[in-house]
């Protein structure tokens, strides 16, 4: 089988990855240089961990996710993944906390071992960088979770595979994509044909198929580097990552300086506007809001120093699922909502069971959706 895909982030290098170990002919094109600094899937890092709320499918996915990761790292040679626990605020009090352990149990975590609830004497004394209101309440944590370095992953996955014989052809926009032919039409006219084309294009999906603009939209988001005061930088290395996230999915992630990165906070909120090919622009009152999430826990927040706001686009799912649209000689895949980084390494291996005829779209669209 011959396939062509387009777009040389997680979601189409993952797929490249996973049809090359059936044999498949492989074209990968990337509209820009490998890795993409404009791409979704190009920055620092990228968290994985296990607690999804009451999302039992997504939690269960972590657990495939890891293992996807580790046949990654083995083929690759190298690890892009670095530990650092998982740290929830709240205790067994706070409904949506108790909800969440009570899922992560029915996925398989156990507490007492996998798990931990933590009072707030116990959370004073082991992270004394938090503000004393932020853990009278207590809260959990779990030994799991921590960053994907992604941009390495995806320079090295993309070394990898032109290494063992893919093709791999950065600087190749492709302007438009013929389902029933599958052809793509490349930015300087010429045609490419394959026994099937995957899109896997991340907000620039539909530029290329409007259809989808029904389904999955663009969302400019913001994150913030900041520089901690000098004397508290060993703590934070020490320090696992941090959620802060409603029921309405609002409020902000927060990612030690796990060695050679900064310390990361992001804004959980989509903004669900934005063209991923203007100018990537922020304000600094922008920037200083992401920050100001952080007010009432982190202490001395004041002496936080923003050296870099970062753009970045997602595209969101009104229901935070996955995209797998099939239709004729195409295959879609919209790998995001904000959550798809650490899910990369599985959904190639999805969209490669979809086009080898191993699942089908029901089973995969099902599982996609985290049910």
């Amino acid at each position: 089988m011959r396939v062509i895909i387009v777009g040389g982030g997680i979601a189409g290098l993952a797929t490249a990855w996973a049809l090359h170990k059936t044999g498949a002919q492989i074209t990968l094109l990337e509209q820009g240089p490998l890795p993409n600094p404009l791409g979704t899937s190009v920055d620092d890092h990228r968290l994985i961990r296990y607690p999804y709320s009451t999302k039992l499918g997504f939690t269960r996915m972590v657990g495939e996710a890891y293992a996807a990761w580790a046949e990654l790292w083995a083929d690759l040679g190298e690890t892009h993944y670095v530990e650092t626990g998982t740290l929830v605020l709240g205790g067994p009090g706070n409904a949506q906390n108790a909800a969440t352990v009570a899922t992560l149990e029915r996925a398989g975590l156990r507490v007492g071992a996998d798990i931990e609830w933590l009072t707030a004497d116990t959370l004073a004394r082991d992270y004394p960088l938090l503000e004393e209101a932020a853990v009278a309440d207590g809260g959990y944590r779990l030994k799991t979770g921590g960053a994907l370095r992604c941009g390495r992953i995806v320079q090295a996955l993309a070394r990898h595979l032109a290494f063992i014989g893919l093709d791999i052809r950065p600087n190749t926009p492709v302007t438009a994509v013929d389902p029933t032919a599958g052809r793509v039409t490349l930015a300087d006219g010429s045609q490419l044909s394959a026994d099937a084309v995957v899109v896997a294009a991340g907000a620039w999906v539909t530029k290329l198929l409007p259809g989808l603009a029904a389904r999955v939209t663009p969302s400019r988001q913001l994150i913030v580097y900041v520089a901690p005061p000098s004397e508290t930088v060993a703590q934070w290395q020490r320090m696992p990552m941090m959620l802060s996230i409603d029921e309405g999915n609002a409020g902000f992630y927060l990612v030690p300086p796990i060695p050679g990165t900064g310390m990361k906070i992001g804004d959980h909120r989509f903004s669900r506007t934005g063209d991923p090919a203007a100018p990537r622009v922020f304000t600094a009152e922008e920037a200083r809001a992401v920050v100001e999430q952080c007010r009432g826990q982190i202490r001395n927040l004041d002496a936080y120093r923003i050296i870099e706001p970062k753009v970045c686009f997602y595209t969101v799912e009104p229901d935070e699922a996955f995209v797998f649209h099939q239709e004729d000689k195409l295959l879609a895949v919209s790998a995001c909502s904000g959550h798809g980084f650490k899910f990369g390494s599985v959904i190639g291996k999805a969209a490669a069971d979809l086009l080898t005829g191993k699942r089908t779209l029901a089973e995969v669209s099902l599982w996609a959706r985290g049910a």
